[in-house]
């Protein structure tokens, strides 16, 4: 009897943990998947103008990465810190760590913006060979990098909210920005409503105003939607030396971890970038494919940092176990529907980017790599959050630097350039790099998770 009761009660805990986790991580896959069909959209609209316009907007996408990894990691240390400081319920530290890291933000996105854009030139010649959309790659990555500010606080700020868990509040702000992106595109890419048409431009300052929008709605919601994080205060500057080193600690691991990511992303985007434009469209436009499974795996990883944050804050240990555990499962169980999806619909959707028959049956055989690249990808997504909730920085660190920066370039040069694969070699690289770091995530956050509850 006892048995049964307890048995019930189980139930109900995993039910309970799934509402949260589903209250907290589908606003967030929700939000994701906004900025990815934003993506698309970009996409389709830009394709109106050629495969090259297709390729140049493409190629910016690593440099403009590597640059956003240093808000990343600031975003993903802030929400970890503010998780934990909910489960101490500590405000005070909370806001000692999100208005240090917001400030920090500013700062450095004021002065990398004005230099990215000064040097876009000798940045995106360094970062792409094809002659014939360079000028337009360059003229993108100008105009993105001179509004870097918008992107930088706007990531800080969501990130703040997504650790205290109101992911609400953060979709709204990212479809403010889809809206505003979209709607400029449309007066400025191909000029219609009286409006120049500005083509690469236009998308680019299609960009900045959705990232302005998004900043101003997301400064908004944590002013006026929230009891816990203010801005109010950041600029009074408080020695703290122990949130102080936390930060570095923290912040700087992730950080190393994104630019290392990133830069490996960018030899294997320059490796690419020595193939033909045509066959570069169609990879860019699978990889929006991947970009959808990301959104998925980023929205369950802002669950899992928040609610396993939290209860390692609270140091409710076994809580934390469980809600790892529920986040991965679903993880699995949405990768296979995604994959599935990917696989029915695939002639329909290259079939909205391209006319000619190659492409598309390109795409297709593409789309395999990419189902089975979307499970890999989002267990991995799940694990590293995991690990940064309970406090370590320095795996996903080491893992981001073997697998992206070693194996992926090594095998993508190595399958390009002398055994001729063309971009069936990137795939490979992929895929090797994604099976050894799926694989570590696994047996790090095992390990990780051992040490918490030994402790």
């Amino acid at each position: 009897m006892q048995g049964a009761i307890r048995g019930d009660a189980d139930r109900e805990g995993r039910t309970a943990k799934l509402k949260e986790i589903a209250a907290i991580g589908f606003p967030a896959v929700i939000e994701s998947i906004v900025s990815v069909v934003i993506g698309t959209i970009d996409t389709k609209m830009i394709s109106g103008l050629g495969k090259g316009a297709v390729s140049a907007v493409s190629f910016t996408s690593q440099p403009k990465l590597i640059i956003l990894s240093i808000f990343y990691a600031l975003g993903t240390a802030v929400s970890v810190f503010v998780a934990q400081s909910l489960g101490r319920k500590d405000k005070d530290e909370a806001n000692s760590y999100f208005q240090r890291i917001l400030r920090l933000a500013l700062v450095l996105s004021l002065g990398i913006g004005i230099l990215a854009s000064i040097f876009a030139e000798p940045i995106m010649r360094l970062c792409s060979q094809q002659a014939d959309t360079i000028d337009m790659s360059i003229s993108f990555f100008r105009i993105i990098m001179a509004f870097l500010v918008f992107n930088a606080v706007s990531i800080v700020l969501n990130s703040a909210m997504r650790g205290i868990g109101k992911t609400r509040l953060t979709l709204i702000s990212s479809i403010a920005m889809g809206v505003v992106d979209v709607f400029v595109n449309y007066l400025l890419i191909e000029g219609h409503l009286g409006f120049p048409k500005l083509g690469v431009v236009g998308d680019a300052l299609g960009t900045v105003c959705g990232m302005a929008a998004a900043c101003i709605i997301s400064i908004i919601m944590i002013s006026r939607k929230n009891d816990f994080l203010t801005v109010k205060g950041i600029f009074h500057l408080k020695k703290n030396r122990e949130i102080s080193k936390n930060i570095r600690s923290k912040a700087g691991n992730t950080i190393m971890e994104n630019l290392f990511t990133r830069i490996g992303f960018l030899l294997s985007s320059i490796i690419l970038s020595g193939l033909s434009s045509d066959l570069t469209a169609v990879y860019s436009v699978t990889m929006l494919l991947l970009n959808y499974s990301f959104s998925f795996g980023d929205g369950l990883q802002a669950a899992v940092v928040t609610l396993a944050g939290r209860t390692m804050g609270a140091k409710k240990y076994r809580d934390m176990e469980q809600y790892i555990r529920l986040c991965r499962i679903t993880g699995i169980v949405l990768a296979i529907v995604l994959s599935a999806i990917y696989l029915l619909g695939a002639r329909p959707f290259y079939g909205m980017f391209f006319s000619d028959e190659e492409a598309i049956s390109q795409g297709i055989s593409y789309t395999y790599i990419a189902a089975a690249l979307t499970l890999l990808q989002i267990v991995r997504i799940i694990n590293v959050g995991a690990m940064r909730s309970m406090g370590d920085v320095k795996s996903p660190r080491i893992m981001a630097t073997l697998c992206v920066l070693v194996i992926s370039p090594a095998v993508a040069f190595v399958t390009t350039k002398f055994l001729n694969m063309g971009v069936w070699g990137i795939w490979l690289a992929s895929l090797s790099s994604q099976i050894v770091w799926c694989t570590l995530s696994i047996i790090l956050e095992r390990k990780c998770l051992k040490n918490v509850l030994a402790s």
